[in-house]
């Protein structure tokens, strides 16, 4: 059973909203030092990345480009070279990309359900 792709985008919003209360007031460094806050966000940033893959390509496309093809990136980057991963890059896309995306998805959603 093929899931409604406004789920998917339901999924996105939340997870951004999670972002935003794990990483809300807290330098890298205090946020860096809960390791449960950090990976709640690295499981976050999957689903959205894992979201806007299920995204049909004329919803995605409403989306800035690097709002399309950047968190998709780094959902691969977590999920298969996690080793890799660079705690400020993941910081800096929480607390400053991940708000911006949130912005644009919720004006994706206001305007498909109208």
């Amino acid at each position: 059973m093929s899931r409604d792709w406004q789920l998917h985008l339901d999924d996105l919003i939340g997870a951004a909203e999670k972002i935003g209360r794990l990483v809300a007031g807290r330098s890298l460094a205090q946020w860096q030092a809960d390791e449960a806050a950090v990976d709640a966000v690295l499981f976050n940033l999957q689903v959205i990345g894992e979201s806007l893959k299920r995204l049909p390509a004329e919803r995605l496309a409403e989306l800035p480009e690097s709002h399309r093809r950047d968190p998709i990136r780094l959902r691969d980057l977590i999920a298969h070279r996690y080793f890799a991963l660079d705690a400020s890059v993941i910081h800096d896309a929480a607390t400053r990309h991940v708000p911006d995306l949130l912005t644009h998805a919720l004006k994706l959603r206001d305007h498909s359900r109208d």
